[in-house]
């Protein structure tokens, strides 16, 4: 019998961490450095997960960031125009802000090989160079006439000179020696996006919009070569090594170049033809057209891992290793998500559609994305069965994708074309461990049938064939579902209604069983019970309800959530549902009483899915946040902490009993403070105040507590105050409180104003009620003299 469920933590959140912008590599290359608005975020390249978030989101957007060579400081610049220092590994400590005096935003940064010069280049023409140790800027050179995009010092720290470019396509040497601009070259007919020191900074290469590749000799800071590379250049490097295809000739000059369109390539100097190449793009139509030239948004190399980290047009990170070959890929943000479904045979990965015509498979472990080609529109549903994934989408179609048990990566098996309009709703047969069939309905109002294509099918792409079609509702089909037997479909509407089906022997055609009517708005999510006849529907009215197989009745309706209710799923064996909504709540359902067992906040939108594992240790949901958030079922884990804790508190009773027993009552009021046992402190003092010299014993009691317990006690003695039985012994305690302990000390105690208040209200009662019992008896005393004098 399976236990049912009570309670899941969140265990991790995969949220956008690169949003455009910048990256910087650390100088081991293990993390990565992301612009993402107004923060900047730390990811570990080898789990994919963040490890640190430095800035604050309520701050202004970033500009510009750099860090220093020994990894210890990150410098932020911000559209109004000040740095900010940040400590950011252990303690996350802003060090220091100060005023960049430029008159603009500061669009690039670079620190000389001593990190102790910054230099700063701004949308003023201007650039700055600070001394960051004393916190003044040395230089303020002047010469360029439009935003400065790049600047950098000259690796020799014997070299105390600049390289910067901008955007009136000029390149400029500054000496600091002498403050003067030494040179000032137009060798670029367009702006330069990167340049690339070697030979120890003998030789400088500069590559631009213009594409083509200028190489300096820096002693005279002369171009003796121009290589067109007819390509637009993102970036140039000089690595330690090159790929293992290329000729080792070190009497060679060679670099590396990296293009918008995703072109790595190796080029020789001499020659100024590519020796290697490799594109990092997933296809040629991975953009459009009219972009074709801005796949590639940045580039930087790491000496330490030999490889190359670059960025996508569409937020994403890409690993390159020393081969050009894509080593991993990182989803740097993931819009809003739509449907969200665990895959493999254990597991192993996430099915995720987004906004975009991309469907992506996340490795769990680290969280390393494929994106997969192949519709033309945005993804707008999924469903999964062990390893096999259908996809409907904007442009019509419908595609059956396979994950590669061995090899961890999806392909393409099947399409289907037959819709004439957005295919919002897919569903797999479920009764086999490969599917029979599959269904699908969207915005043209039908219900589709395709045969699952065979393993002798699919190579090449098989074409899908539509089995059976049938007019299913009056409006837009938002969901269906396939019973586990594969005898029954359902369909859910916006026109309010849920439909069943019966699939005819053959899938060629399907019999309407039943339409069931209840809901006041569209239905957004169907579910078959697993072990149950029953169906369970989830609308915009805000209610699930479950309706009978058998005669087609409700038979159940939970109400909690505030809005639309988007998902639903059964688990533990058909006991419990989980659901979610637009109100980004997640909530746990009990079948058997309709009772919502408890709510689960970890979305800041609407919540679009939710799915789990077969085990059911896991949930995963994604919503309109950009985040998929991981939930795991820690019901065993707290009700063994709680049957700890019950143990440990019969234990802890135990000795308190045998403390009072053997009136050891110092150690036995410590304990029933650290048990917050009210009455059983109450019961101490009375006890002692029984002993003979009571109040002297008391005092001695409450003066050995430690300041912490006295806060504790005082607040028991608000509550006994409150009864009048068992005033006496609380106002005993807050005279002998107030008479030993200084006011400087108690004002201290937390929550010292709600016992004072707590205190005033019921004293002054008290003080009124002894007052008229102390009249009572004056009064009585005079009547029993006047009687003594009239007799």
């Amino acid at each position: 019998m399976s236990q049912l469920k009570t309670s899941f933590a969140l265990a991790e959140k995969y949220s956008a961490f690169y949003t455009g912008g910048q990256i910087q590599l650390s100088s081991d290359g293990k993390k990565l450095f992301c612009e993402c608005g107004k923060e900047i975020k730390v990811i570990d390249l080898q789990s994919g997960r963040t490890t640190h978030t430095i800035g604050e989101a309520e701050e202004e957007d970033i500009t510009r960031f750099i860090l220093t060579r020994d990894d210890e400081y990150l410098i932020l610049a911000t559209q109004n125009q000040l740095f900010r220092q940040w400590k950011w590994k252990e303690e996350k400590t802003l060090v220091k802000t100060w005023r960049s005096v430029h008159n603009a935003p500061v669009t690039t940064l670079a620190f000389d090989p001593t990190d102790t010069l910054l230099a700063s280049g701004s949308a003023d023409s201007t650039i700055k160079v600070w001394d960051i140790t004393r916190g003044y800027f040395t230089h303020n050179f002047k010469g360029h006439t439009g935003v400065i995009r790049l600047i950098t010092f000259h690796p020799s720290s014997q070299r105390l000179q600049l390289v910067s470019a901008a955007e009136d396509y000029t390149v400029r040497v500054w000496d600091l020696t002498s403050s003067a601009c030494i040179v000032s070259s137009q060798c670029h007919a367009s702006l330069v996006t990167s340049v690339a020191f070697a030979d120890g900074g003998d030789t400088m290469y500069s590559a631009g919009k213009d594409k083509v590749v200028c190489v300096w000799k820096t002693d005279k800071w002369k171009v003796f070569k121009t290589i067109p590379v007819l390509e637009t250049i993102v970036a140039v490097f000089v690595p330690l090594e090159f790929p293992s295809l290329v000729d080792d000739d070190d009497d060679v000059p060679k670099f590396i170049s990296v293009s918008a369109k995703g072109e790595v390539r190796v080029i020789n100097v001499k020659t100024g033809k590519s020796e290697y190449s490799n594109s990092c793009r997933l296809s040629d139509a991975d953009i459009d057209s009219d972009n074709a030239d801005a796949y590639v948004t940045q580039a930087v190399y790491s000496s330490d891992i030999n490889g190359i980290v670059l960025t996508t047009y569409d937020q994403n990170v890409v690993l390159l290793s020393k081969d050009f070959t894509c080593e991993k890929q990182l989803c740097g943000h993931l819009d809003e998500i739509l449907s969200v479904h665990f895959l493999g045979e254990g597991d192993t990965h996430v099915a995720v559609a987004t906004n975009t015509d991309l469907l992506k498979v996340f490795r769990r472990d680290t969280w390393e994305c494929q994106m997969l080609q192949g519709h033309d529109d945005i993804i707008t549903t999924l469903d999964v069965l062990g390893n096999f994934i259908i996809s409907g989408s904007k442009d019509s179609s419908i595609r059956v994708w396979q994950l590669a048990p061995d090899t961890g990566f999806a392909t393409c098996l099947a399409v289907g074309q037959g819709h004439t309009q957005t295919v919002q709703a897919v569903a797999l047969a479920r009764a086999s461990v490969r599917p029979t069939f599959m269904v699908s309905g969207g915005m043209d109002m039908t219900i589709k049938i395709w045969a699952f294509p065979a393993e002798a099918d699919v190579i090449p792409m098989a074409t899908l064939r539509v089995a059976a079609t049938e007019h299913g509702h009056d409006k837009d089909i938002n969901c269906l579902a396939v019973a586990p037997n594969d005898k029954i479909i359902a369909s859910g509407s916006h026109d309010k209604t849920a439909k069943v089906w019966a699939v005819n022997e053959g899938l060629h055609s399907m019999t309407l069983l039943a339409v069931l009517r209840g809901h006041r708005r569209g239905i957004w999510a169907i579910k078959f019970s697993p072990v149950d006849q029953i169906v369970a529907t989830s609308s915009g009215d805000g209610l699930i309800k479950l309706w009978s197989l058998s005669d087609f009745s409700c038979v159940r309706t939970f109400e909690g959530h505030d809005s639309s209710v988007l998902s639903i799923m059964f688990i533990t064996n058909g006991k419990q549902m989980l659901s979610s909504g637009s109100d980004g709540l997640l909530k746990l359902w009990q079948i058997k009483t309709s009772e919502c067992m408890k709510t689960f906040d970890g979305h800041e939108a609407k919540v679009w899915s939710v799915a789990g594992t077969k085990a059911e240790n896991f949930f995963i949901s994604g919503g309109a946040d950009s985040t998929l958030v991981l939930w795991k079922d820690v019901t065993e884990e707290e009700e063994a902490e709680r049957q700890e804790k019950a143990q440990k508190l019969v234990l802890q009773e135990q000795v308190l009993s045998n403390l009072i027993a053997d009136k050891k009552f110092v150690r036995a009021l410590g304990l029933a403070i650290s048990l917050n046992k009210p009455f059983r402190a109450l019961t101490i003092l009375k006890e002692v105040m029984k002993q003979e010299g009571g109040d002297k014993q008391l005092e001695r009691l409450v003066c050995k507590l430690r300041m912490d317990q006295i806060g504790s006690l005082l607040k028991f003695c608000v509550e006994w105050n409150t009864n009048s039985r068992n005033y006496f012994p609380a106002q005993q305690v807050l005279n002998l409180v107030l008479r030993n302990f200084l006011p400087q000390d108690l004002v201290k105690l937390p929550g010292m104003q709600s016992i004072v208040e707590g205190f005033s209200v019921y004293t002054e009662r008290h003080l009124q009620r002894l007052d008229g019992l102390l009249m009572d008896a004056h009064f009585a005393e005079y009547c029993h003299s006047c009687m003594k004098h009239s007799s």
